[in-house]
């Protein structure tokens, strides 16, 4: 009788039973069937048979009733205690005012050894005598909806675990059906389909793709959508852009080269620091910046996911025309079966509208690239993202400027070290002074990058080079943490929480407070 009990669905073993069962229940229903409805009917599948084995224990007079009669070494079971085995070890009379003249039994549970006396052979009627299976097994909880409802997502991991070994299933997304009776998809329908998506020039859901492949309408149409889904989901030239649970398919040739390989900027090697050097204050300066690198489980609240949020674009995403996806940002990009989302951005200031890629194994949205080119983005300029009309749709803003130059940070390399000076520029767009960084020679900077990359230079070596010149325009001796933040990741890519670490784990670092730091050249 462990069915009862919780073990059996914690520990759920999907048996050869069960898989033909499954099979069966799908064969019966022609059509794909969800994940949750196959749930459904194990659970309700082990209720009734549960409900059958409890019956015939009962029949059997193996159930402990107080009217029933018993021997020393018979085994029972009782429902109060979930259907757990005991041992009779004794019987012995009893008396009761109320019952007269009975018997007492002791037993032994199997399960504890623990030893207990009930009540047998009454002559009066007790409550006890009156349930039925249907009250044993919802006074236990075990009823297919509570099981559904606690074990649901464990037994439906059992389940895909079993049939994706199996040979006759198949699955898309949350669906399972039968390999036999799928439908052709052959050569000439992917054709078409490419054809179909090219022609619209955006991504097409498989209902749409089904209007030019003329299937018969005898066939149902979840058929004819899931055998289309798996054919595209197998052809290379097709990639699934859709949120969870709405396949959208467009074609790989129009994804931009930062979705097949993760932009060289973007790229992090793990720098090690003390979690201990981070106090809440620096944590809070981290925050400030949106970078996916950063370990979001050290700061102790994180920020709520509003109706839109602004952003100050950080350097390493502005050179590879990318967005960061972080706890503020991932509730604007939904994920899709396949990892990868196709974003549908809309320029609040010109109404263009253009696609992005989430890519939320990587953190990052790709495809900005030349709207960044285009509206004259910088590091540190302001983007606002607010949620559009639909599930995919984001609107993305920046707040122009009135053309007219400004005094601006400018990097520049000399003798193979980052050197800045301030410059006169025209910038199109609001930004955040301190994170605003020109580079002034891009291959260069470029070139010292992949130098450092493949040297040994540490962040501290790094940051001992690169604070005295960024002195040099301070008149007040200090230097803002984000302005060094951009300054570092010129050269080297490091998200806050290191870089913090590292300033606060040196003594030639002096915090001054509100996010400046000086530097003591003597002490380095």
């Amino acid at each position: 009788m462990a069915g009862v009990t919780s073990s059996k669905w914690e520990n759920l073993e999907v048996k050869p039973e069960d898989v033909e069962f499954l099979y069966e229940l799908i064969l019966e229903r022609g059509k794909p069937v969800p994940l949750e409805d196959l749930v459904w009917a194990l659970a309700e599948k082990a209720w009734k048979e549960q409900k059958e084995e409890i019956t015939k224990l009962l029949e059997k007079g193996l159930i402990y009733r107080p009217s029933s009669s018993y021997k020393p070494g018979q085994e029972i079971f009782f429902p109060s205690f979930g259907f757990t085995k005991a041992k009779v070890l004794g019987v012995r009379p009893g008396y009761n005012p109320d019952y007269g003249e009975f018997e007492v039994i002791k037993v032994k549970f199997s399960d504890s050894g623990e030893e207990r006396e009930f009540a047998s052979a009454l002559k009066k009627p007790h409550k006890l005598d009156q349930e039925t299976p249907d009250d044993w097994l919802s006074r236990s909880g075990f009823n297919p909806q509570a099981i559904v409802e606690r074990y649901g997502q464990t037994i439906g991991s059992a389940i895909a675990k079993a049939l994706s070994e199996e040979k006759e299933f198949i699955s898309f997304g949350k669906l399972w059906f039968l390999k036999p009776l799928m439908l052709e998809i052959h050569e000439g329908h992917l054709n078409i389909a490419e054809a179909a998506i090219e022609i619209a020039q955006r991504p097409l859901p498989p209902t749409e793709i089904l209007k030019h492949l003329d299937f018969p309408d005898t066939y149902p149409l979840s058929l004819q959508v899931f055998s289309l889904n798996m054919a595209l989901s197998k052809d290379k030239r097709f990639s699934q852009v859709g949120p969870k649970g709405q396949p959208l398919w467009f074609l790989r040739r129009f994804e931009p080269p930062e979705v097949a390989q993760e932009p060289e900027r973007l790229v992090y090697s793990p720098i090690p620091y003390k979690e201990t050097t981070l106090t809440p204050e620096l944590l809070e300066l981290a925050q400030r910046v949106e970078d996916e690198a950063n370990d979001w489980t050290l700061f102790p609240e994180l920020p709520a996911a509003g109706e839109s949020v602004t952003i100050a674009l950080p350097y390493h995403h502005l050179r590879s025309g990318t967005l960061p996806i972080t706890p503020r940002t991932a509730p604007f990009f939904p994920e899709g079966e396949s990892g990868l989302t196709l974003i549908n951005f809309v320029d609040e200031v010109s109404g263009e509208r253009f696609y992005g890629w989430a890519i939320h194994s990587r953190k990052y949205v790709a495809g900005l690239r030349g709207w960044y080119d285009k509206i004259g983005a910088t590091a540190g300029t302001y983007l606002t993202l607010t949620r559009g009309r639909g599930l995919t749709e984001v609107k993305i803003k920046f707040t122009p400027r009135r053309i007219k130059r400004d005094w601006v940070k400018v990097a520049k390399v000399q003798n193979e070290r980052l050197t800045f000076e301030i410059q006169l520029k025209q910038l199109a767009c609001d930004f955040d002074e301190l994170m605003m960084i020109v580079e002034g020679e891009r291959d260069k900077i470029d070139a010292l990058k992949r130098k450092v990359d493949s040297s040994a230079k540490s962040l501290y070596e790094l940051l001992v080079q690169i604070f005295p010149e960024l002195l040099k325009l301070s008149p007040q001796g200090t230097v803002h943490f984000l302005t060094l933040y951009t300054a570092v990741n010129l050269v080297k890519r490091c998200p806050p929480l290191p870089l913090l670490s590292e300033l606060n784990s040196n003594p030639c670092f002096i915090y001054k407070g509100s996010g400046y730091w000086s530097f003591d050249e003597s002490r380095a």
